[in-house]
């Protein structure tokens, strides 16, 4: 039976990769983007918090699976209204990461639909663990890589981002809204205002602790790989099992002329 695939579609280029999988495996795909993404031909936009607008084309299409992919900003209006949506309209701060949850619980839960993560589609999108990309890196900076996923768990915990840059004896910048790109951004900025940063620096991504691997993984890119160069970035490293690696030969080719190293460790669930 031909599995009726939804995929709701944030930002970034694993977006049409994985409807690319999706269709090359027979798929019937609806794509409902949640940010603009009138590259790929889509006029409209639900916005994060349009549940009913969503369950409403979902029903419609007769989905029996669901799938999110790619990166959601939600802006103060829609957080507004998701947090109308989850009943907890002025209880105080909840992070973006909760409130998405609590607002998705409806979603999860249509019947008849399954919802899966986008490594279903396209396995080989997950990080493994060790080398992934570039040059051995030295093996004086793996307890750097590992102080540096504990960091970037610990932002996480507190919603913060899911990256972090750490020097071996520091912490240099953590991600906010803003995202990856604009972290790297600041850190070469540090490095061009000679911020005491002549040391190999290290960019880390995990999941956040309490956060759903179905939902918006940690990933890294080509781009990602070339902004860490420009940054001073010596290595990439990301959770095993559970951080997305878009486009790998992309990354390999920009690892290689960067001479930075990518690496896959796991890190403990506490």
């Amino acid at each position: 039976m031909t599995r009726r695939l939804t995929i709701m579609a944030g930002a970034g280029a694993l977006v049409p990769e994985v409807i690319s999988r999706a269709k090359a495996a027979g798929d019937a795909v609806q794509v409902l983007p949640l940010v603009d993404r009138s590259d790929l031909g889509l006029s409209e936009t639900f916005g994060a918090a349009d549940m009913p607008g969503l369950i409403s084309r979902i029903t419609a299409f007769g989905s029996t699976h669901m799938t999110m992919v790619g990166g959601i900003y939600i802006s103060n209006t829609d957080r507004e209204a998701m947090r109308r949506l989850a009943g907890v309209a002025g209880t105080g701060p909840v992070g973006d990461a909760t409130l998405f949850r609590l607002v998705t619980e409806e979603l999860f839960a249509m019947p008849g639909v399954t919802v899966i993560g986008p490594e279903t589609i396209a396995p080989e999108i997950i990080a493994g663990r060790g080398l992934l990309a570039g040059p051995a890196a030295p093996p004086f900076l793996l307890p750097v890589m590992e102080f540096a996923l504990r960091i970037s768990r610990a932002i996480g915990a507190l919603e913060i981002g899911q990256a972090v840059v750490v020097a071996p004896e520091r912490v240099i910048a953590v991600e906010d809204i803003a995202g990856t790109d604009d972290l790297l951004a600041r850190v070469a900025r540090y490095r061009s205002q000679s911020v005491g940063m002549n040391t190999s620096l290290i960019l880390a991504k995990a999941l956040m602790p309490h956060q759903t691997r179905r939902v918006d993984r940690p990933a890294i890119g080509p781009t990602t790989v070339r902004n860490a160069a420009l940054a001073g970035i010596a290595a990439i490293v990301v959770e095993a099992g559970g951080a997305i690696v878009v486009d790998r030969a992309g990354v390999a080719a920009a690892a290689l002329e960067t001479g930075i190293s990518v690496v896959g460790l796991e890190i403990d669930a506490a």
